[in-house]
């Protein structure tokens, strides 16, 4: 069995949305620490004036890895208040892995049910419950890039539904966030006279029917299209909407 690391590295984030400082404190700064309020001798540690380093971190738990609770997409999901992360049931978190590749979609582009599902006939695969559904959109290889966040297309509000239809709780993608980029959809708003039918449209999918999303995953090229298992443990910040993950696939080699 072969581990596949589909995590990216959490150090900043290219949206003004996403908030990120990591301050790493260094082993001198444990040392100094200890004598402040135990009385260590910073020069008694094995390293004389090194004890133990610290990170700080002041940062959204959109950041990095992570899965999106259904109370991230809004305040109602169906007429009732939607699961926040630590209440999204861990039996969600893995199962069976399916890689759909969209990376050929062009900026903005929205991908419609039946597109969909002709790339799953494609490769061969039908969707079964508790699947973990994967668009792959390969927007990771830009991670750095000023065209990382808008670049390519995902899957519109309607494909979503389907997936979801086919009782799939969680899905995820390997882009900055699961819609075509904030610039795509909100000038689609605008352009269309604030048509609120054109706001966020696979999230708001969340106010209508319970699922739960991973965002900037990496490395989904590496994987099969299916046969592989796929693991994404959210942490449990209390009422989070959003919660850090490391999130692997296990491979039978």
């Amino acid at each position: 069995m072969r581990i596949i690391d589909i995590s990216m590295v959490t150090s900043t984030d290219p949206s003004p949305l996403m908030n990120v400082k990591i301050t790493n404190l260094p082993h001198e700064n444990g040392a100094k620490e200890d004598q402040k309020y135990y009385g260590i001798d910073p020069q008694d540690w094995p390293f004389p004036g090194k004890a133990w380093a610290d990170d700080f971190l002041e940062m959204t738990t959109h950041a990095g890895t992570h899965l999106d609770s259904p109370w991230h997409m809004g305040p109602l999901c169906a007429g009732m208040k939607p699961k926040t992360i630590e209440e999204w049931p861990l039996e969600w978190c893995f199962g069976d892995g399916v890689v759909v590749d969209i990376r050929d979609l062009a900026d903005g582009c929205q991908l419609s049910a039946g597109e969909l599902k002709d790339r799953l006939s494609k490769i061969g695969y039908t969707l079964k419950p508790l699947d973990i559904f994967l668009a792959m959109t390969g927007n990771d290889k830009l991670w750095g890039q000023p065209n990382y966040a808008d670049h390519g297309g995902h899957l519109s509000a309607e494909a979503l539904e389907w997936v979801l239809d086919q009782g799939i709780k969680t899905v995820g993608t390997d882009s900055w966030s699961f819609d075509i980029g904030y610039n795509h959809w909100s000038k689609q708003y605008k352009d269309h006279g604030r048509d609120p039918k054109y706001l966020w449209p696979c999230h708001l999918v969340g106010t209508r029917k319970e699922y739960a999303h991973y965002e900037k995953l990496a490395n989904l090229d590496q994987l099969p299209p299916f046969g592989f298992k796929f693991y994404g443990f959210p942490i449990k910040f209390f009422h989070g909407s959003a919660g850090f993950v490391r999130a692997v696939a296990f491979l039978e080699d």
